[in-house]
């Protein structure tokens, strides 16, 4: 009796460390590639920050992506994480962003939470809590408060 080897189906911890790996090299693609077809994708909108809002389709969390790392200064960002939580599929971390905006020059530092669900080795759900006025500051071009 002959058995096949079924492919290994990467763990939540595995997924979320490639994601990661690839955002810290800025390939908007090689992370998009961590989302499912059709992931629930959500960060609180914003006008002043394009990638925020509703994405239904890894091709969309790729341009989302890649519109936030356009929007920062390459080698000026640091992302500090405080905790990251694993149990099972689901996965969360809270951490600190800060970032250089390209239009603007000015930098903010924003506490940030993100929530991920990994089913089948893709991340299904991806939802990122964070300090959205703090960063909105940091964009808006004249010096008042936006």
């Amino acid at each position: 009796m002959r058995m096949e080897a079924k492919a290994q189906i990467p763990s939540t911890q595995e997924v979320i460390n490639g994601f990661f790996q690839s955002a810290a090299q800025l390939d908007a693609e090689a992370a998009a590639s961590f989302f499912d077809e059709e992931p629930d994708y959500y960060i609180a909108k914003s006008p002043f920050m394009p990638w925020t809002g509703k994405r239904n389709k890894r091709p969309e969390v790729a341009v989302a992506l890649k519109q936030l790392f356009d929007a920062h200064v390459p080698g000026e960002e640091s992302f500090t994480i405080d905790h990251l939580f694993f149990d099972g599929q689901e996965a969360a971390l809270f951490a600190v962003a800060s970032r250089v905006v390209k239009d603007t020059r000015k930098k903010y530092s924003a506490k940030i939470c993100m929530r991920f669900t990994v089913v089948d080795g893709l991340i299904t759900r991806f939802l990122i809590l964070e300090d959205s006025r703090e960063i909105e500051k940091a964009f808006n071009k004249d010096t008042g408060y936006c």
